[in-house]
């Protein structure tokens, strides 16, 4: 089936289709899953012989990312609402636990049941959940939710849980993509033909995550960093490239796939960042964000804590 012809959302319910279609995407030299990696033996040193840490996953896809965090996890759980993603997670860690549910859904019961996790990792995942909290999205186009400061309180209660579910010393460490990016640019330009993003514009789900995580901050519940690095989506052609447009960022939206003037756009863009030897570079971005949890005398030098 050609790419341009997959139902709605398939590249999340439909198999294969986001292996067929994802991109790597490079920062500095090394992938996502690298920079994950990285950060793993910042904060918890080099691989143990013998893994020690509880770890939840909100939108763990196909297990792609979770062979950067799965080496620390002595409990891993995965959550994910598209089956055939959930399957290949369980698939490439049998010893997980796999939840096939929605991140709010999951979030609410874990928050419920007081569970606490050491890691609660969210790879490129967390758009959804808050952006579901201003809109509904279907094939047949967008229902924005009349009452804004309804959505944004909302979307702090879901993040205020999340935080809940990090044990006190362990984090929340979340990649974000880049709203500004000329990548993600067209993208918005596209869906704005159908209806207007909420707030501030397409970047407004992350300023709420951050707002909320800074929140949590100002409440006394652990720190905040955030940082941002640019880079690519690398794509093997043009056609993967329009692929990567369509299925993944437009999510074969029947409206927007139909459309010349967004097909025109996106072949223009793919056309401009083609190189003489047909790989694509596609301009983007990645926030990098991480909420440790912990008292505020963890700021302090060590020797004086004790009597602070």
């Amino acid at each position: 089936m050609p790419e341009t012809t997959l139902p709605f959302r398939a590249v999340y319910h439909a198999p294969d289709v986001y292996d067929r279609v994802l991109l790597s995407h490079w920062f500095d030299g090394v992938e996502d899953v690298d920079l994950v990696r990285r950060i793993m033996r910042d904060q918890h040193g080099p691989v143990p012989e013998s893994a020690t840490l509880r770890m939840l996953e909100l939108g763990c896809g196909t297990g792609r990312v979770t062979e950067a965090i799965a080496p620390y996890a002595a409990a891993l759980h995965g959550i994910d609402s598209g089956a055939p993603m959930i399957n290949k997670f369980t698939a490439r860690y049998p010893q997980a636990t796999a939840t096939h549910t929605d991140i709010t859904t999951a979030v609410h019961a874990l928050h419920t049941a007081g569970e606490k996790y050491d890691l609660v990792g969210a790879f490129w995942s967390l758009s959804y959940p808050i952006g579901d909290c201003f809109e509904t999205l279907t094939s047949q186009g967008i229902r924005i939710r009349p009452d804004l400061d309804a959505g944004v309180e909302e979307a702090h209660q879901l993040v205020r849980e999340i935080v809940d579910l990090v044990e006190d010393g362990g984090h929340l460490l979340a990649l974000f993509f880049d709203s500004d990016a000329p990548e993600q640019q067209l993208v918005t330009r596209a869906w704005e033909r159908i209806a207007p993003f909420p707030g501030t514009g397409r970047g407004f789900a992350r300023e709420t995550l951050l707002a909320a995580l800074r929140a949590a901050e100002d409440d006394g519940l652990g720190r905040l960093s955030h940082s941002r690095i640019g880079g690519i989506s690398l794509a093997d052609s043009p056609a993967a490239a329009v692929d990567w447009f369509t299925v993944v960022h437009m999510k074969s939206m029947p409206v927007l796939v139909a459309d010349p003037e967004v097909r025109a756009e996106i072949e223009d863009f793919v056309q401009t960042h083609t190189t003489d030897a047909g790989r694509v570079l596609l301009p983007t971005g990645v926030h990098v964000i991480d909420f440790w949890r912990g008292p505020r005398t963890r700021h302090l030098p060590s020797d004086s804590k004790a009597t602070s």
